[in-house]
Order: structure tokens, then sequence, then C-alpha cells
């Protein structure tokens, strides 16, 4: 869902950060839970959720989940959702600086949490089923 920075409030700050920690959650919980399947199949397996900058809604803040998989440190796969990512635009184009007519947008993740979680066990068993 992309929003514009007059649409930036409280409300959707403490929405995103409630995404943040049940994403934070549910890593902790698939990390735990294929631990001995990616053991048993001489894998590396990680789900992270990372955010990156300060403040939510500044530019270049990005929150995101990640499935990492590898091997003898070799990376076979990875999956990525991102949950929150803003940015300064000019004509569509990202910005470092803030030039006349740059905005600052958002990009919020339009799946919903129980949509991200099937899709992160659903890449994994069949990551497992595959090797």
């Amino acid at each position: 869902m992309n929003l514009e920075q007059d649409e930036f409030t409280g409300t959707l700050k403490g929405k995103i950060i409630e995404v943040e920690r049940k994403m934070g959650k549910l890593c902790d919980r698939l990390n735990l839970k294929y631990q001995e399947a990616a053991a048993a199949n001489n894998l590396d397996v990680k789900f992270q959720m990372s955010r990156k900058g300060f403040d939510t809604f500044s530019p270049y803040y990005c929150s995101d989940v990640t499935l990492g998989i590898a091997r003898n440190e070799m990376v076979l796969e990875t999956h990525r959702f991102v949950i929150w990512e803003c940015q300064r635009l000019l004509f569509g184009m990202p910005m470092k600086w803030n030039i006349p007519g740059s905005k600052i947008v958002g990009n919020f993740m339009d799946e919903s949490y129980e949509n991200v979680a099937l899709k992160l066990e659903e890449h994994m068993e069949e990551f497992l089923n595959r090797n």
C-alpha cells in the first residue's frame, strides 16, 4: 500500500511497529521449528526481521522479513518480504537529497501477517522436500 507523507499518522506508525513486533516473534518461532530439519540436511537457515534506519517516517527507513538458506556459506535461496519502506522520490526516482519538488512516500506491506507466515513456511517446506 503506497502512502504519501500527509498520510503518515501515529496510527500508521503503531500498525508498523505492531507488524514488526509480530514478524520478529514469527522469525524466532520459525528458527526454532526448522532448526533440526536444517541441521539434518546440512543447511544454515535463518529467518530474520531487520530494520534499517531509526525513524519510521524518515527516508531510507526499511523493515523486512528475510528467509535465508545456505550450505557451507554458499547462499542457496533467499526470500524477502518488505514490511515498511520509506523513501524520498523525485519524478518517481529515489533521491538522497531534499531537492525542491521531491516528496517522501512510504510502502506498507499489502499482505497479512498470516499470509506472510504461510508463505515463509511453504518456501521452507518446499526447499526441504527438494533436498
